[in-house]
């Protein structure tokens, strides 16, 4: 039997969970609930998540007929605030749907935690629009209840996210008594994704590991063609994430001038700087963005007096760049996270010089000479110039194989810390 066949009965009911449950396509990052409410003379709404969770939301939108604003003069209450959000917060970035900024309401743990919006007067609200935050944690609304409360009446629940929730443990029970083990043991991935508790997701799948590897890319497979495209994500190497077909033109542009900056930057450190690994591939094969990746990344390479580990490369690389302003955070064994202030992050990558030698951790130890790489030569990469290798396509080959110019969307790396073990200096995560 074919993985197609066998994974078949997944497939069905990952189809009806997508088309039964369209409204939790909030659950992705930066997305957008949309809540019908026919009713006039309404006083307030009001957002809540039980279970000791965090609420936390980037806009909201009060329409009534023809999509008119009604926010004008209403008034917010939120049961707590976290950190500095409520410094922070203004009405104008709430209730401005078109111009999203990133997480404008943050309440702390609760049970529930809850917003609440009352107008100045009564208003026939016709919709309400959430859009979720643009980060992972989105997930933590898919409990969230919207109620509406009009002139004279109690408040009346618009949206539960718990009870589709229950709906969709009714939905999945039928594949936990499944003949096949891999289908029973996949349930609990497909029911997180559903749930848009995408770092659990990962982490099942990846304890699955009686799973052949055919068969687990027939089952991202499903998951990218059934749920996740309805939220604007897909499954990739680091899970489900924004992957690059879900992003306008202008924020593909805005992020590659974004990694261009950082690799200027750093070449006030050493003139050894580069695009690398899948932003290659895109600049010289593509020439454009990989529609199933998700980030940028540069590789960095020093020589033995500068560096003699990963980690004393990494130092260097944080100190640096933080000094002119740039934000720096992870704690992996041979990469950070680069961006300005709210911005997404590129992925920078230490390499050491051993000899002619030098390699890039996750790809293969020793498997490129320095004039492979460097001095760089200069592609354009949606009309932004980008520093790439000075052989780019013997590099492609040193990192991906005879085969780079096919594209392969479940291509991973060999991951080989033990190689690596020398050089580390840290046991950090990878």
């Amino acid at each position: 039997m074919t993985d197609s066949a066998r994974l078949e009965p997944l497939r069905r009911v990952a189809e009806a969970a997508a088309d039964r449950f369209p409204e939790v396509g909030h659950l992705g990052p930066g997305g957008v609930l949309h809540v019908d409410v026919p009713h006039s003379a309404v006083t307030a709404v009001r957002l809540e998540v039980p279970g000791n969770e965090f609420l936390h939301v980037q806009t909201i939108g009060l329409l009534g007929e023809g999509g008119v604003d009604l926010s004008a003069g209403a008034r917010v209450a939120v049961s707590s605030w976290y950190g500095q959000y409520e410094a922070a917060f203004s009405t104008d970035r709430l209730f401005d749907t078109e111009h999203p900024t990133g997480t404008v309401v943050h309440t702390e743990r609760g049970n529930p935690a809850w917003l609440e919006i009352t107008f100045p007067r009564p208003v026939p609200l016709r919709r309400i629009v959430i859009r979720n935050v643009p980060i992972r944690t989105a997930r933590r609304l898919r409990d969230l209840r919207v109620l509406v409360t009009r002139r004279w009446r109690r408040p009346t629940v618009v949206f539960d996210g718990g009870r589709a929730s229950a709906d969709l443990e009714r939905l999945t029970e039928p594949l936990r008594s499944d003949p096949d083990e891999a289908v029973r043991a996949l349930v609990p991935v497909l029911t997180a994704v559903v749930r848009g508790d995408y770092k659990q997701a990962r982490t099942d799948l990846d304890g699955v590991t009686d799973l052949g590897a055919d068969t687990r890319r027939e089952f991202v497979d499903i998951l990218n063609t059934t749920l996740l495209p309805r939220r604007q994500l897909w499954w990739t190497t680091h899970g489900p994430t924004r992957a690059f077909r879900f992003w306008s033109p202008e924020e593909q542009v805005r992020y590659v001038r974004s990694a261009a900056e950082i690799a200027e930057a750093l070449t006030g450190l050493t003139p050894n700087v580069s695009l690398g690994f899948g932003s290659v591939l895109a600049a010289v094969r593509d020439h454009a963005l990989i529609p199933h990746d998700d980030d940028l990344d540069i590789i960095i390479g020093f020589e033995p007096e500068e560096a003699r580990t990963l980690q004393d490369g990494l130092a260097l690389v944080s100190e640096f760049l933080q000094a002119r302003g740039f934000v720096v955070k992870g704690n992996f064994s041979a990469h950070r996270h680069v961006s300005r202030p709210r911005r997404k992050h590129v992925d920078v990558f230490v390499g050491l010089f051993e000899g002619d030698v030098v390699s890039w951790y996750p790809g293969p130890r020793g498997g490129l000479t320095r004039d492979v790489v460097f001095p760089t030569t200069t592609i354009a990469l949606l009309g932004v110039d980008c520093p790439v290798p000075a052989r780019p396509e013997a590099y492609l080959e040193g990192v991906y194989g005879p085969g780079w110019r096919v594209p392969d969307p479940g291509f991973a790396h060999s991951w080989d810390r033990a190689a690596y073990a020398d050089i580390s200096g840290s046991p950090g995560p990878a």
